[in-house]
């Protein structure tokens, strides 16, 4: 998706056509660049940044100062509601120059009325929670989108649960990491375990974390959204949050560590009760506090102190009746600080998937299918060699199996084929995400407007709605709807125009924000000037809708990535000044 170059001879600065820039009007912004190798992990696809070696950074001059008298364009990205409203982050000014976009739920300077909404409002109201972080959340709207069928998994659910139910009597590692390539089933594993500890009272809380999904990509609402749930799972810990808070309102504001937020709004009030929940725990078992997916959160300092913490504070606290499950792909700065710590158990989910349970999940899902259509396939399809073919192919990947599911009964197609028919293509493509996705995508390529839309949703900071997408693009929702229709297997396509668009699964971001993966596919990253823009156009609006709120919260942030992404052109912009 490329964009197209109407530059003139003459060296620009970016972000100079948008009306941000002028000769006179100038401020410093560093832009920082990491580098890194690209890895392949696993059976499907699955790209990870690895180790980080090192940073390079650039200035530019750049200032969005503006005039005293007339507010332009861009002081009207700034979004100064009190409080945050949680549709989008808080931009906020300093002194005219440094802009800064928060996802806090109260930004620093309002700790003053902190304590005073609590004392009026409840602590929900000051906790302000992510809505659609828990295992309760529609999973439809709000990825992933994952379970496991009954009778799989089995194997791994044994071992989950005999570390859950170990008695607090015994020295037992407090962290279990399940961790595995993209789309091996780590989510559905989570959730399932999420619904049978909820049921059996003993689920204190838990997030699922989803790259490009707002505030569930990121640290500053965790855990507070933790501390909600903890509240409402354990009511005795309540008065112990409110106390925290009283003592330093700053807890829910982003001057405060995420370690230290953890400390004195989740596991100190715990800690507070675990006399009272002694016997209870020592019956039935500690409780748990689930995270799937650590590596989407995009705060990878804040995370990896967080493991830090947490370790060292199960080190301190043997008896805490508190257990952590944690799900993630491998990445460094999560690796690093859990596969040597003694209360961490370990567990390699691609040790732990078997043909045996793909066959099983395959069975279960193509039987689902098949009560939805009017004409059931004959039952006797697929052949064991058919289906010993694609188990093969589908090499250990839920996600994968899912999609190709996706493919085989899609209702909305028009190629006109049957799920039968359909079968020998799929076999007949490589067996990795980017074949299956290119296969999915490229007979859309064509269409007016595909390579935009596709970069909205891929660069999006939370999931648009189709009617938000077409502003931004200011083109019509039929034109958006017209390039989806066909996209049903690999995104979550909503029947209305205001609901979000979805992906199913991470990788596919992945795929088309990755270079040299996807070719005329790609979600070119200097398409967020063009979010950018049409941000500024419509935060400049009187316009009061769910558009007018994304551009205002993330309008800039899409700018300052823009220019990261030319931030080659300022240091010779620079040198040559």
């Amino acid at each position: 998706m490329s964009v197209p170059d109407n530059s003139s001879d003459k060296l620009s600065i970016p972000g100079e056509d948008l009306g941000l820039v002028s000769e006179s009007n100038r401020a410093n912004i560093t832009h920082v660049h990491y580098y890194a190798p690209v890895n392949h992990v696993g059976t499907a696809v699955n790209s990870n940044l690895g180790v980080n070696n090192g940073v390079i950074e650039q200035s530019v001059e750049l200032r969005t100062r503006p005039s005293p008298s007339k507010p332009d364009a861009a002081s009207k990205v700034s979004n100064r509601a009190t409080p945050s409203t949680g549709t989008g982050p808080e931009v906020t000014e300093r002194e005219g120059i440094e802009m800064r976009i928060s996802e806090d739920g109260w930004r620093t300077d309002q700790t003053s009325i902190i304590v005073q909404t609590m004392e009026t409002q409840g602590l929900f109201a000051v906790l302000k929670p992510i809505p659609n972080a828990s295992h309760l959340r529609n999973r439809e709207l709000s990825p992933p989108n994952s379970q496991c069928f009954p009778g799989t998994r089995q194997q791994v659910m044994k071992k989950i649960h005999m570390w859950m139910d170990r008695s607090l009597l015994w020295s037992y590692p407090h962290i279990f990491w399940v961790y595995g390539y993209a789309g091996c089933g780590k989510s559905a594993i989570a959730q399932a375990i999420c619904e049978y500890y909820a049921g059996k009272g003993r689920l204190a809380a838990s997030f699922f974390f989803f790259r490009g999904a707002g505030p569930r990509s990121r640290s500053a609402r965790f855990a507070s959204t933790l501390a909600s749930q903890v509240a409402a799972a354990i009511p005795s810990t309540a008065p112990f949050i409110e106390n925290s808070i009283k003592a330093n309102p700053a807890l829910l504001t982003g001057d405060t560590s995420l370690s230290s937020q953890f400390e004195y709004l989740v596991y100190k009030p715990i800690d507070s009760v675990k006399w009272d929940r002694l016997a209870a725990a020592l019956r039935h078992g500690p409780f748990l506090i689930a995270l799937d997916g650590l590596d989407e959160c995009e705060d990878r300092n804040e995370i990896s102190e967080f493991i830090e913490f947490t370790i060292r504070f199960f080190d301190e606290r043997p008896r805490i009746p508190i257990r952590f499950l944690v799900t993630s792909r491998v990445e460094s700065h999560i690796h690093q600080r859990l596969h040597t710590s003694k209360q961490v158990k370990l567990l390699d989910l691609v040790n732990h998937t078997s043909d045996q349970d793909i066959s099983a999940t395959l069975d279960a899902a193509i039987e689902k299918e098949n009560k939805k259509r009017l004409l059931a396939c004959d039952p006797s399809w697929p052949s064991p060699k058919d289906k010993g073919m694609l188990v093969k192919h589908i090499g250990g990947s839920y996600i994968f199996m899912t999609t190709i599911i996706k493919i085989l009964f899609d209702t909305q197609s028009n190629d006109g084929l049957t799920p039968m028919d359909r079968l020998p293509l799929i076999l007949g493509t490589s067996p990795n995400f980017d074949e299956l996705y290119v296969t999915i995508l490229a007979p859309s390529a064509g269409l007016p407007h595909f390579c935009s839309i596709l970069s909205v949703i891929a660069l999006a900071k939370e999931p648009l709605s189709t009617s938000q997408i077409a502003d931004l693009l200011e083109l019509r929702t039929v034109d958006v709807v017209n390039v989806l229709i066909n996209l049903h297997a690999i995104m979550q396509i909503p029947g209305d125009d205001h609901s979000p668009v979805t992906l199913w699964h991470t990788s596919l971001r992945d795929f088309l924000t990755s270079e040299g993966r996807n070719g005329p596919l790609s979600a070119d990253l200097r398409n967020h000037k063009r979010i950018a823009k049409g941000s500024i156009r419509i935060a400049a609006s009187s316009s009061q809708s769910t558009s007018h709120q994304y551009a205002r919260g993330y309008g800039m942030e899409h700018l300052f990535q823009y220019l990261q992404v030319v931030g080659s052109g300022y240091g010779l912009l620079r040198r040559a000044s």
